[in-house]
């Protein structure tokens, strides 16, 4: 064990996730050096919103307007991309057009060399292997956070075999394989690889990473989620999330299907992004499709959901599944979600890809009213152990058995 302050990280990371969080207890560790990012409202272009109407703008320029750098991360500690580059993502938000500006950060990386850190922390999924390499030869130490499993595009393969034509999307073996090459070349470059869950790691490992350099570090939530009141009207089956095959969309639409068919008085309710194609596919027929809604609703769906249910193929390991058991909602998810769930407990674990089983565990906590309670007192309580203190203590402490080597 060393002065963990004697670790200097730059931060790769494009978008906001966990509202920046990562950055924000290496901060408080004293480790932080810098954070490289595509847009933190922080530049030039912070004004725009208010030349920019809320009402004018689309949902995605919204998302990225309302981020926000924690307050006690300095902002010359931080680098976006250029304001001309900002200025056409923004263009091409209004036309659907592409997110992903990680070649443009990358470059402002690596131009500063870093910032004159002495390890870099990478959230990206393969993008950056020349940027570690570089980082490697200078003798920066490499931490390569795996948010998602690597073996993601083979369980979404095997799906496209069972459902050909259903993927709404485009999707290419070859792209999937020379990916997971890419996965592997990374593993062998990091120093450490965190993993969010043990559905990751165990992936991570499989495919060539030093075991013993694979540590677990779940995400954690905000404490205020344990502030809600829960309201739940008994029958109401809530997913939240992006609608689609690997995360078992289908799969909980024929569960909505059955309990129909058994006269279960439930209401399965999806929360989420949905393409407009998959409405009109009968795979995905019978839940009541919400669609995206403001975050602040979003809460509130929680707390009037009676049972959660995320039927998902891969995972990470979802906030959602967290945000639910913090509102007192038992959980109904697969073994590879990388949840927090214990199995009969505070939710129901059931095998990927059965509509029955599903059907049942939703059936189930909707009509056992002791069960129901039980299960929700033991969510809420489950969730404490994962706030984003108790992330930031865990994180602190795998990064600490590294040891700089500059």
């Amino acid at each position: 064990m060393h002065d963990q302050a004697s670790l200097r990280f730059a931060v790769l990371q494009p978008g906001a996730r966990l509202h920046y969080a990562l950055p924000a207890v290496l901060q408080r560790a004293g480790m932080l050096q810098r954070l490289y990012t595509d847009f933190a409202n922080v530049g030039p272009l912070r004004h725009l919103e208010k030349f920019l109407p809320r009402s004018l703008q689309p949902a995605p320029v919204r998302r990225m307007l309302g981020r926000k750098v924690p307050a006690d991360i300095p902002r010359s500690k931080v680098r976006e991309v250029r304001a001309d580059i900002v200025r056409d993502r923004v263009v091409r938000l209004f036309s659907n057009g592409a997110l992903n500006n990680a070649a443009s950060m990358l470059a402002v990386a690596r131009k500063e060399r870093f910032g004159g850190a002495n390890a870099i922390y990478t959230v990206l999924v393969n993008e950056d292997i020349e940027a570690c390499r570089e980082a490697k030869e200078g003798s920066r130490t490499i931490v390569h956070e795996a948010m998602l499993g690597p073996d993601v595009g083979l369980w979404l393969e095997e799906e496209h075999k069972r459902f050909p034509g259903r993927l709404h999307g485009t999707f290419s073996v070859d792209r999937v394989h020379a990916g997971r090459e890419r996965d592997r070349m990374k593993y062998q470059l990091a120093d450490l690889i965190i993993a969010p869950s043990d559905f990751v790691k165990r992936a991570v490992v499989e495919l060539g990473a030093d075991v013993s350099r694979v540590d677990v570090v779940p995400y954690g939530i905000d404490a205020s989620w344990l502030e809600a009141d829960p309201r739940p009207v008994q029958g109401r089956a809530l997913f939240v999330g992006s609608v689609g095959l690997r995360k078992g969309s289908h799969y909980l639409a024929e569960a909505a299907r059955l309990l129909t068919q058994r006269s279960v008085s439930c209401d399965v309710r999806v929360v989420g992004p949905v393409d407009h194609r998959i409405l009109r596919d009968p795979l995905f027929f019978g839940p009541d499709y919400v669609g995206q809604i403001p975050r602040t609703k979003v809460r509130e769906e929680f707390t009037t959901a009676d049972v959660f249910v995320l039927p998902t193929l891969c995972e990470g390991s979802a906030l959602v599944h967290l945000e639910a058991m913090a509102c007192g909602v038992p959980v109904v998810t697969t073994p590879n979600c990388g949840s927090v769930v214990r199995d009969g407990v505070d939710g129901i674990i059931v095998p990927i890809r059965s509509a029955t089983a599903i059907a049942d565990a939703i059936e189930r906590i909707v009509t056992d009213r002791n069960l129901r309670e039980a299960m929700s007192r033991n969510a809420r309580e489950r969730a404490a152990e994962f706030t984003l203190e108790r992330y930031g203590d865990r994180l602190v402490a795998a990064l600490c058995k590294l040891r700089p080597t500059n």
